[in-house]
């Protein structure tokens, strides 16, 4: 394979992103020439089949779940798109698989120094998996009475908006919408200071929990350098050598 091409596929297309960790063809166990694309292994695997490296979520990148991303939810020349950037949390497919979306609970710690605890984190992760898994379930017997009333008449039962899953998914965004409102009096008092903020899980698509927070690269910092750091010292100039004397 060339050069040139051998770079090119471990670049991804999104800026931000680097090198891809992720790419399957990076860590396949079936060579190029062979045309069949990555085989699937009993371990080290992921859900799609492709072969990943069992420390790629230790490894600092956009897999990583402290990793800020740039924020899309804003305009791109609006102030707040400099100043804040996107922690994403990723679907947890081991609850309830394809059934239903249901986000991880673990706890990016960046959140901590933006305003959102280990103990608040995990409120939010259990308050959104517990309304979205009934509300998303095709077993669901809410879900399978709906199912019937609309076939009976001819889907006017959802276009009036009376299934379930309509207002669950609307209780679950005024919740969200709320719980900005108080994050916003609680932080916002102080000069400043951003607050944190939970993105509309409609944006997304409920593929993955989008939260906005300051971004860490500008913020203040807690302290300066203690007395029992070392600093490094900057390095003097070498004196200019002396003029040379004329002799008559």
């Amino acid at each position: 394979m060339p050069e040139n091409e051998e770079l090119r596929r471990s670049y991804s297309r999104d800026l931000e992103r680097g090198p891809d960790v992720m790419d399957p063809h990076r860590f396949s166990n079936v060579s190029y020439g062979d045309g069949i694309g990555s085989a699937i292994s009993s371990s080290n695997s992921s859900i799609m089949g492709e072969e990943i490296q069992p420390d790629l979520g230790e490894a600092w990148g956009p897999q990583h779940p402290c990793f800020p991303h740039l924020n899309p939810h804003v305009p791109t020349d609006s102030a707040e798109y400099a100043k804040t950037r996107i922690i994403r949390i990723r679907r947890d497919w081991l609850l309830q698989g394809d059934l239903a979306p249901t986000f991880s609970n673990l706890y990016p710690e960046i959140l901590d120094p933006a305003g959102i605890p280990e103990p608040e984190f995990r409120q939010i992760i259990d308050k959104l998996n517990k309304e979205l898994i009934p509300a998303f379930d095709p077993y669901n017997i809410r879900n399978m009475f709906d199912a019937f009333v609309g076939l009976a008449t001819g889907w006017l039962w959802d276009d009036f908006g009376m299934t379930g899953i309509k207002s669950r998914l609307n209780s679950l965004e005024t919740w969200i919408e709320q719980w900005n409102r108080e994050k916003e009096k609680t932080i916002s008092s102080e000069d400043g200071v951003l607050p944190p903020k939970l993105i509309s899980l409609r944006r997304t698509g409920y593929m993955t929990l989008d939260i906005q927070i300051p971004d860490p690269e500008i913020a203040p910092a807690p302290s300066s350098t203690g007395a029992g750091e070392s600093m490094t010292a900057l390095p003097l100039e070498e004196p200019a050598p002396p003029a040379p004397v004329l002799v008559a």
